[in-house]
């Protein structure tokens, strides 16, 4: 079963079946297809899909030559849009086989470990995430930003002829004294398209202040404790934000949320209990597991006007851009580290130490810039931050919050 995803930008299909490319008599039209090297993913149904990109090209194009040698076994999320791929090129080419999609994490990383495990794999291709909870000594290359020489496969064939006329075909017959006459022609008649319904839209971006306020507060405000449990994370995010620790989490607002660990010198079945006793009649939303708590706070994310009549801003700051004004603006920080990291959307990490007070505080230097997420897992804060990128959306929802 494939997929349409979207990787940096670019519409890409996911879950293709490869297998030998074959010749065809010219007198047959070429069928939907994406064609790599010697192999063939056909697309009979895909009449849709003509001109979208491979994901697993796109992947493999992240890639340096040497890295690709040899049987590579890719392995990428997306959890923004649970996103769970795994497939295997061999010698820069599918092998002849289905790519993977999984439905959740778990199976996913469970069938991520077990290939990696099973031998015959001379190298991995995945996200700085997943590497780091994939237990191998295999060699790892991280996937990146696509190579510019890089041309990814695309779905290609011909559409089918729809015809938008139907023919009627009328006959009239006259009888008269001198004799009789019989006509028959052939009328087209075009249908009548319905107009279509105009629905007022607009150009709008998150309330990036309201959202990092609103953010603040609700970790200023305290949050109930229960005995036995550790906090592991902690963070912000709207339900259009991509952080993993929301993965799996029904989200139709903006949340603040915190993870907890239960620690193993006590009594799990207690524990428990006594975290939902705690969090009882708060305004905290609890979601218990054997060995994990997740609790989340609703938030303030409104949606704010930017754009009338059909057109956007100007042109954002791009991504190479915004990596070296996050260098200049965060520089001196407490174990920096800035990254681009691979993903649907193109964005820059930014890991520091510090408060989120301090992290927002100097983020707010670098304007016309979006967070797709805000995250903090021990002392390490985590800050993702996107060129603006303003989107259309009905006039009468601009005064929702997210």
């Amino acid at each position: 079963m494939t997929r349409v995803v979207t990787y940096q930008g670019q519409k890409a299909v996911a879950g293709l079946r490869w297998g030998s490319r074959a010749d065809r008599p010219f007198w047959r039209a070429a069928p939907i297809a994406a064609h790599w090297s010697t192999r063939t993913a056909f697309l009979p149904d895909g009449e849709n899909l003509i001109g979208t990109l491979s994901l697993l090209s796109l992947l493999a194009g992240s890639l340096p030559d040497q890295a690709s040698r040899g049987t590579i076994f890719f392995a990428f999320e997306d959890a923004s849009q649970d996103l769970y791929f795994a497939a295997v090129t061999v010698n820069g080419k599918p092998r002849l086989a289905e790519e993977s999609l999984f439905e959740d994490r778990k199976a996913f990383l469970a069938y991520v470990n077990r290939e990696c495990g099973s031998g015959g794999i001379d190298g991995i291709a995945t996200t700085a995430e997943l590497a780091e909870l994939i237990n191998t000594d295999i060699k790892i290359a991280l996937i990146g930003d696509l190579a510019q020489a890089h041309i990814p496969v695309r779905v290609e064939g011909a559409t089918r002829k729809r015809h938008t006329h139907r023919m009627l075909l009328g006959s009239v017959a006259a009888v008269g004294v001198a004799g009789c006459a019989v006509f028959a022609g052939l009328l087209w008649s075009k249908q009548p398209e319905p107009e279509p319904e105009v629905i007022p839209k607009v150009a709008v971006i998150i309330d990036r202040a309201v959202f990092e306020q609103s953010c603040l507060e609700a970790f200023r405000e305290g949050w109930p404790r229960a005995p036995g449990w550790e906090i592991t994370g902690e963070g912000c995010a709207t339900p259009d934000m991509g952080d993993p620790a929301l993965n799996g989490v029904l989200r139709t607002e903006a949340l603040a949320y915190r993870e907890y660990r239960l620690n193993k010198t006590y009594n799990g079945e207690i524990a428990r209990r006594a975290a939902k006793a705690v969090h009882e009649g708060t305004q905290v939303t609890l979601h218990v597991e054997e060995q994990r708590l997740f609790a989340t706070k609703v938030i303030h994310a409104p949606l704010i006007e930017v754009g009338q009549g059909g057109s956007l801003p100007p042109t954002k700051p791009s991504l190479a851009d915004l990596r070296d004004e996050a260098s200049a603006v965060f520089l001196g920080s407490l174990s920096l580290k800035i990254s681009l990291p691979a993903g649907a959307e193109p964005r820059v990490r930014i890991e520091l130490q510090g408060s989120f007070d301090e992290v927002l505080a100097t983020a707010r230097r670098m304007p016309v810039t979006a967070i797709s997420r805000l995250s903090r897992k021990g002392e390490t804060v985590t800050l993702d931050l996107t060129p603006e990128k303003p989107r259309f959306v009905p006039v009468s929802s601009i005064k929702k919050d997210l």
